[in-house]
């Protein structure tokens, strides 16, 4: 099983999917701390993370384990994914808050390039993606988040 989550900058999207990992035992994988691209450039690399971290995941998910993994996904990232990754077993989530609350200070310290990436994310429509499922997180806990997202996959995992 692969369950993804994604949103903005300083929408929750690590600190989650630590507690979804811990919660199921399994492995995190967040995709800034895996990909190694020297002089990374966001306008151009894109692709090549997303194909680091397929390989990655694959790797994972082909010897058994189930993967908890986090990153800002365009659609189009998320079509390079769902179609690179092996396991048929995948979720999509995008944290959501409000916008103001997006900018606000949520235990992280942000520099400008941040607010400005936040504010991009939004106009951009990342967090309100045509994928997956889209939680509004803006007046909910961590762990009520992530006790939300696991629901959501034993019920879709049950029915299926």
């Amino acid at each position: 099983m692969v369950v993804f989550i994604s949103g903005s900058v300083n929408s929750g999207k690590s600190t989650t999917s630590k507690l979804i990992a811990e919660k199921l035992g399994a492995e995190r994988v967040d995709v800034d701390e895996i990909v190694s691209i020297p002089n990374f450039d966001l306008s151009k690399d894109i692709p090549e993370a997303i194909q680091q971290s397929i390989k990655h995941i694959n790797n994972l998910t082909d010897n058994g384990k189930n993967v908890i993994a986090n990153y800002v996904l365009r659609q189009q990232d998320y079509e390079q994914l769902s179609s690179g990754l092996t396991d048929p077993n995948q979720h999509y989530f995008t944290l959501a808050p409000n916008l103001q609350i997006a900018l606000s200070n949520r235990g992280r310290g942000m520099n400008s390039w941040e607010y400005e990436r936040i504010k991009y994310h939004y106009d951009t429509g990342i967090a309100n993606p045509k994928f997956g499922t889209i939680i509004d997180t803006s007046n909910m806990s961590i762990e009520t988040v992530a006790n939300k997202i696991i629901l959501y996959i034993n019920k879709k995992t049950n029915s299926a």
